[in-house]
This record gives C-alpha cells, structure tokens and sequence, in this order.
C-alpha cells in the first residue's frame, strides 16, 4: 500500500511524526522508496561522538558519520530531540547503525541514520519514511492483539508471531469505572508483562526488514479514539 498523507500529517499531535514533517540537514536520502536500497546497517564500533558526527569503526574502516539534524529517541520515552540532544544518550562502544553514503551538489558524505545501543534506539524520522513497508488507515477501529512486553512512559512494547511492536499511549483516557480523566502515568502499573493487550486504533505502520534489523521493531500504532483492553487483568482504557 502506498503511504498517503495521513502517515505524515494526520498525527501532528504526535512528537515523532512532528519530527518527520520538520526533518531538515546538510544532506537527506531522497527520491523513491529504492532509495532504501541504499540504507546500510551493519555493526560498529563507536569511537567518539560530538557535536555533527560520530566516528565509528565499521568493517574495519574509521568512518565518520554526518549526524546533526532531527532525531526520535526511543528509550523510557519517544521524543523528538535536535542531535545536540539527542547526543548525550549515545556512548562510545559497541552498537548497531545504519548509515548512507548520500550526495549533495558534487559533493557525497557519509550520514548516519540510526542506531541502537543496548535499550536505546535513535532513528531519524526519514529512516521511518523510507522503511516503512506500507500504512494502513482507518476512520473507523482496526485492531491488534499482542503480547505485553514492556511498558513505558509514553509508549508500550507489544509482541506478535515474533515481532516487536511499538505502541503509542500518549494522551488522556478513561478507565472504566472511573469517574475522572487518567494519563497513561496514572495507570501503566495495571498492565503487567506477559498480559494480552487488545488495541482498537486508527493507524499503524509496519517496516521493512531492514528497519527490524536495526531496532528490534517490526511496526508502531497510534491514533487512537477506540480504546486499550488488557485482557488478563481486565483493566480497559477510553480515549477521552
């Protein structure tokens, strides 16, 4: 299916897709989805870090690696954060990245396009736009079942047939058989690992392999005005 404006503009209220529309920098992979063709990612060694590049050691070449510009930062929290922020959460050390060599006028540079460092994963929203496989959207419910992983701040870590799914939980709900308004904050301690978690929600988009391979995620759900149903302790949340 090919992605329709709505998996750029429709979830402006979310802070990654927000991240996507503002992507800016010196260079940018573009063109058609080929162009993902294009993405490498291999192991690496970081070797240091600063304030527009990264220098790693990958296939036992030193390579510097363009980094400044917009970046999801997937660890207790999504946010869209410039590299200058993004920065402090990497370490020298071992990691997994993916990276293009990209050209801009008669000039070609290497860029970085994502990592994952342990728990952490930065990714840059256009590395989202070009992995993604496909974006399914609909007024009415779809619907997901998975397998509890995680839970985080804004965000829970689902798992189906072996694949990771990401889903958002930013906003305001209610829980049934309250009687006032909750955040995600005042209830993710009632969803345990390991619980059947159902989504009714309006969007997902699933990735490549490619993608998979560099963060462990196979796709991410949002937008919701259904609701989240965990089906082993029976706590059920509303969008508000």
């Amino acid at each position: 299916m090919k992605l329709d404006r709505k998996f750029v503009g429709a979830i402006s209220l979310i802070v990654i897709v927000v991240a996507m529309l503002a992507f800016q920098g010196a260079y940018a992979v573009s063109g058609p989805a080929d162009e993902a063709e294009k993405i490498i990612v291999d192991d690496a060694v970081i070797e240091s870090i600063d304030n527009s590049t990264i220098t790693a050691v990958i296939s036992g070449s030193e390579i510097d690696l363009f980094a400044k510009g917009r970046w999801v930062v997937i660890s207790d929290e999504i946010e869209a954060l410039p590299w200058i922020e993004a920065m402090k959460y990497v370490e020298p050390g071992d990691a997994v990245v993916a990276m293009a060599t990209v050209a801009k006028g008669n000039q070609t540079g290497d860029v970085l396009l994502g990592i994952k460092q342990g728990d952490l994963i930065l990714v840059r929203p256009i590395l989202l736009k070009h992995c993604a496989k496909h974006h399914k959207h609909a007024s009415s419910y779809l619907s997901f079942r998975g397998t509890l992983v995680e839970t985080k701040e804004n965000y829970m870590i689902l798992e189906r047939d072996g694949h990771r799914v990401i889903a958002l939980a930013n906003g305001k709900w209610i829980e049934a058989g309250g009687e006032e308004d909750v955040t995600w904050a005042d209830v993710r301690s009632e969803f345990k690992p390991g619980d059947q978690i159902r989504l009714f929600y309006h969007d997902i988009a699933v990735f490549n392999e490619k993608f998979e391979n560099l963060t462990g995620i196979k796709a991410l759900i949002w937008s919701y005005s259904g609701a989240i149903l965990d089906l082993t302790s029976g706590t059920t949340l509303s969008r508000k």
